[in-house]
C-alpha cells in the first residue's frame, strides 16, 4: 500500500524537485453497487458467473436489460468497469437461445480486436461453447481461415479498415452472416472522430444499406470512455436512436492526480524539458518500489524512457520494459502479463495500453503528455487504482498551450467534460467517395440520400451528379451504377478525405511497396522531400515526392528529430451562412460561412525531439500553392476597442494575432481535436466592415465541423483564450510556446502583444 504523505517527503527531497507539483486533486474511493437481471441467463452462463464470484454492477445489469429488451445501448463508463462483458453476455445469450444467430464486432485496431478475441474465447471455453463459433477476420487471416469463419462462426471480429474493405462481398460470401445478424458491436466510439469518425459513419450507414436487402435490423451496442453528450453522438454516428447507461457503479480505490507543472527560466525564456522531468519521476517512483505505467506521446519516447530508467537503475533492469506497436504479439502477451503479476515494475507505453487492454491492478500512472483528449487522458489514469488500495496519477505536459493550460486551470481539467466529439455529415468530398463505394456495392438512387445520413437533398444530387459527369457513375432509369475503372473501396480509404490521393510508397532493398495513401492538402504539408513522416508508429523519411504520378517515396529512419513546414495563407469569405452578436455586451460581430484558402509552404523545420529546438530550416521550393475551399468562423474587433487599444500603445497586428494563436490552441479544449486541424488569419484592416477580423477555418477541404462548432460557442473559446494567456507563467512581451507563439506560425511568431491580446479580451468579455 502508498503510503502517500511518505512518497511527496520523497519527491521533495529530490535535487530535481523545484516546487513542480502546483495541484493535488482527490478522488474519493467509490464503493461498488449492484444490479438484478430482469430475466435470468442460461444455466452455463450464469454458472460460469457464479463459478467466477461476479456479481454484476448496477451499469452492467442495467445494459444487458436494456440490451435484452431490443434498445439500441451505448455503454459509457470509464475504463475497467467491465463493459466488454455487457455485450458478451448478451450475445452468447442469444447464441445459446437460437444458435443460427450471429453477431458482428467491430474493434478500431487489430490488437484490440485480437484482445477482445482471447479475452471472449476463453469465457466461451468455461461455458461449453464451441471456439469454432467465434472467429477473427481481417488481413492478417488466412484465406481458408477466412472461409472457416464465414462458414461456422456465430460471432465475427474485425476493424473498420477490413469491413470497408469486405462489404462488397456481403452479398456473395457474408449471405449466412447477415441473414442472422442479431447485434453490431462498436467498442471505443471515443475513437471515431474528426476525418476518421466521418468516413466511418458513412461506412455505418452503408453497412446498414447492404443489410435491410436481407430484411434485417440489428440491435447496435456500442461502448466507449466517458465523453460529453453521448447520446447525440451515438446517434450520429449510427443513425439510430439510443438508451445510454453512463451511470458508472464499478468500484475504486483513492487516487491522488498530482498535477506537474514545467519550471520556467525567465532568463532563456524556456520551460524545462518534460521528458526529463519524466524520467526523473519515473525513475523516483521505481525506486520506491510503486509499480508504475508511464504514458509517452510516441514510440521514440516510450523506448527512450525504458532505456534512461534501466540505465539508472541497472539492479531492476529486467523489470523496465517499453510497449507499444509493432512489438510482436508473443512479446506483447509476456509483458502483459507479467505487469499484471507483478514481475515487471515499470513500463513506459504509448496509448496502446490505454484501450481495454486487460493489464490488471498497478500503483501508479504518469502522463507525460496531455494525450489529446479529456476522454483519453481519463482512460490513461484510470489505469491505476483499480483494487482497494490508494494510487496515484501524475500528469506532466509538455511545453505547450493545451497542456500548461490544464496544468493552471484545474477546476476545469477536473469540471465536466466540455469537448464534443465532432463528426460530419455533409463534407461534399467525403460524400462522394461513399457513394461512390455504395454504388458498386449495390445500385444508388436519388431517394437514398437520408439513409446516407446527409439531411440535405440537394447536396446529395449535387454529388452523384459530378460523379456522372466525372465518368464515375452510369444512370439506367433511376439507378446509378458504379462505372469507374478502379475498386473504390481500396482508392478511397476511412483516413482519407479527398479523390486527391497520393500513394505512400516504401522503397526497401529490391522492391517498392505501397505502404498507405495520403490526401494532397496532407502530402503538401508533411509529406515534402525531407520530411519525417510517423505511420503506425513507425518513422520514415520522405525521399522523393511525384506531383505528376501523386506517389511519395519514402525509406525507413531512426531519427531524433521530426519536421515542421511552415506556409503563408490567404483567405476570402465565399457565403456567410450564419451571423449573429456575441459577448457579455453583444458587440462583437461573429460570422460563420464557407471560405477559400490559399496556402504557399515555403519553408520547413527539423526540430529536435528532446529538446523541442529547431535545428535547421530548409526552403520548400517545388511545392505548388494549394487552393481550397472550407468553413470558418470569424469575428470582428470593433472601432472602439481598436481605438483604446492603440491608445494604450499595444500594437493591433501583434495583439489580434496572438488571440488567433492563443485561440486555436484553446479549441481542442471544446471539440476532440488536434489544433492542427485548424488554420487561422488575422487581418488588421478588412476592406468590407473596415475592423480587424480574426478567422478560424477548418484546415480541410470542405470543412469537418470544428469551427461551426467553435461559432456557436465563441464566448466560451474566448474566455478559455483569456483564461489561457493570463495564466501562463511568462512575462516576455510577445509570449512563449505555451501561450501565444505557435510552431506553425508562418510568420515566425512576429509580431505578438500579449499585453494587447489580454486587453482586447478584456473588453471583448467585459472583464
Amino acid at each position: 500500500m502508498i503510503n502517500f504523505e511518505k512518497f511527496l517527503e520523497t519527491i521533495k527531497s529530490q535535487d530535481y524537485y523545484k516546487d513542480q507539483i502546483s495541484y493535488i486533486q482527490h478522488i474519493p474511493k467509490k464503493e461498488a453497487k449492484y444490479g438484478e437481471l430482469e430475466k435470468p441467463l442460461k444455466k452455463r452462463l450464469q454458472r460460469w458467473v457464479d463459478n467466477n464470484k461476479i456479481k454484476l454492477w448496477g451499469h452492467q445489469a442495467e445494459a444487458i436489460n436494456s440490451i435484452r429488451n431490443g434498445e439500441n445501448t451505448a455503454i459509457v463508463t470509464s475504463t475497467a468497469s467491465g463493459k466488454s462483458l455487457c455485450y458478451n453476455l448478451s450475445v452468447l445469450q442469444s447464441i445459446l437461445e437460437n444458435p443460427k444467430t450471429t453477431a458482428l464486432y467491430i474493434f478500431p485496431t487489430k490488437a484490440l480486436a485480437r484482445d477482445q478475441y482471447s479475452i471472449l474465447s476463453n469465457l466461451m471455453h468455461q461455458t461449453n461453447i464451441k471456439l469454432s463459433r467465434v472467429g477473427v477476420y481481417d488481413g492478417d487471416v488466412e484465406p481458408e481461415e477466412k472461409r472457416k469463419v464465414l462458414a461456422e462462426a456465430n460471432i465475427i471480429i474485425t476493424n473498420p479498415y477490413g469491413l470497408h474493405f469486405y462489404i462488397p462481398w456481403f452479398k456473395r460470401k457474408w449471405r449466412r452472416i447477415c441473414e442472422n445478424l442479431n447485434y453490431i458491436i462498436l467498442d471505443e466510439i471515443h475513437i471515431y472522430r474528426g476525418i476518421f469518425g466521418s468516413n466511418f459513419a458513412f461506412l455505418v450507414r452503408r453497412l446498414k444499406r447492404m443489410l435491410e436487402n436481407y430484411g434485417v435490423k440489428p440491435l447496435w451496442i456500442l461502448s466507449s470512455a466517458t465523453i460529453n453528450n453521448p447520446k447525440k453522438f451515438a446517434e450520429k454516428l449510427v443513425g439510430e436512436e439510443f438508451t445510454i447507461i453512463d451511470q458508472d457503479n464499478s468500484p475504486s480505490g483513492a487516487k491522488k492526480v498530482i498535477l506537474w507543472d514545467l519550471p520556467y527560466d525567465e532568463t532563456s525564456g524556456k520551460y524545462r524539458s518534460a521528458h526529463q522531468e519524466t524520467e526523473n519521476l519515473f525513475i523516483s517512483h521505481l525506486k520506491q518500489n510503486i509499480q508504475t505505467l508511464t504514458f509517452t506521446l510516441s514510440r521514440k519516447m516510450a523506448e527512450l524512457q525504458a532505456i534512461w530508467t534501466r540505465e539508472a537503475l541497472p539492479s531492476i533492469k529486467n523489470k523496465i520494459h517499453s510497449y507499444r506497436a509493432g512489438i510482436s504479439k508473443k512479446t506483447r502477451r509476456l509483458i502483459e502479463k507479467n505487469f499484471k503479476n507483478r514481475n515487471i515494475l515499470g513500463i513506459s507505453s504509448t496509448n496502446a495500453l490505454e484501450l481495454g487492454i486487460d493489464i490488471g491492478s498497478l500503483d501508479a500512472t504518469i502522463c507525460s503528455g496531455f494525450p489529446g483528449t479529456l476522454s483519453s487522458f481519463w482512460q490513461q489514469v484510470g489505469r491505476s487504482g483499480r483494487g482497494e488500495e490508494l494510487s496515484i496519477a501524475t500528469f506532466i505536459p509538455m511545453a505547450n498551450p493545451l497542456d500548461l493550460f490544464y496544468i493552471h486551470n484545474p477546476e476545469i481539467l477536473f469540471g465536466p467534460i466540455q469537448e464534443d466529439i465532432l463528426i460530419t455529415l455533409n463534407n461534399k468530398y467525403i460524400i462522394k467517395n461513399h457513394i461512390s463505394c455504395a454504388a458498386k456495392e449495390s445500385p444508388v438512387t436519388l431517394d437514398e440520400y437520408k439513409k446516407f445520413g446527409v439531411n440535405n437533398k440537394e447536396l446529395f444530387i449535387e454529388c452523384v451528379n459530378e460523379l456522372v459527369d466525372e465518368g464515375l457513375l452510369m444512370k439506367r432509369g433511376k439507378l446509378y451504377y458504379w462505372k469507374g475503372t478502379f475498386y473504390p473501396n481500396q482508392k478511397y480509404g476511412l483516413n482519407d478525405l479527398s479523390d486527391r490521393i497520393y500513394k505512400v510508397i516504401l522503397r526497401i532493398p529490391g522492391k517498392e511497396v505501397l505502404l498507405t495513401t495520403e490526401d494532397e492538402s496532407y502530402v503538401f504539408r508533411d509529406l515534402h522531400p525531407g520530411a519525417i513522416y510517423l505511420y503506425e508508429a513507425e518513422t520514415y523519411i520522405v525521399q522523393e515526392l511525384d506531383l505528376e504520378d501523386r506517389s511519395v517515396y519514402i525509406s525507413k529512419a531512426d531519427v531524433d528529430y521530426y519536421t515542421q513546414s511552415l506556409k503563408h495563407t490567404d483567405i476570402a469569405s465565399l457565403e456567410i451562412l450564419f451571423n449573429n452578436k456575441t459577448g457579455p455586451n453583444r458587440n462583437i460581430e461573429a460570422q460563420f460561412g464557407n471560405v477559400k484558402v490559399e496556402h504557399q509552404y515555403y519553408t520547413y523545420k527539423e526540430i529536435d525531439t528532446l529538446t523541442q529546438e529547431t535545428r535547421a530550416r530548409f526552403p520548400l521550393d517545388d511545392i505548388p500553392i494549394i487552393e481550397y475551399e472550407t468553413q470558418a468562423c470569424w469575428f470582428y474587433i470593433p472601432y472602439e476597442i481598436q481605438k483604446a487599444l492603440e491608445m494604450e500603445g499595444y500594437n493591433l497586428g501583434g495583439s489580434i494575432h496572438a488571440i488567433e494563436h492563443a485561440a486555436i490552441a484553446m479549441a481542442p479544449a471544446l471539440a476532440q481535436i488536434s489544433r492542427w486541424d485548424l488554420g487561422g488569419v488575422s487581418i488588421d484592416f478588412d476592406p468590407v466592415k473596415q475592423e480587424p477580423v480574426i478567422y478560424i477555418y477548418d484546415a480541410y477541404r470542405g470543412g469537418i465541423g470544428i469551427s461551426e462548432q467553435l461559432y456557436f460557442n465563441l464566448e466560451n473559446l474566448l474566455s478559455l483564450t483569456f483564461k489561457l494567456i493570463n495564466t501562463c507563467s511568462c512575462k516576455s512581451s510577445d509570449g512563449c510556446p505555451a501561450c501565444i507563439m505557435s510552431p506553425k506560425c508562418g510568420n515566425n511568431n512576429e509580431p505578438l502583444d500579449k499585453k494587447g491580446a489580454l486587453f482586447i479580451l478584456k473588453k471583448i468579455l467585459n472583464l
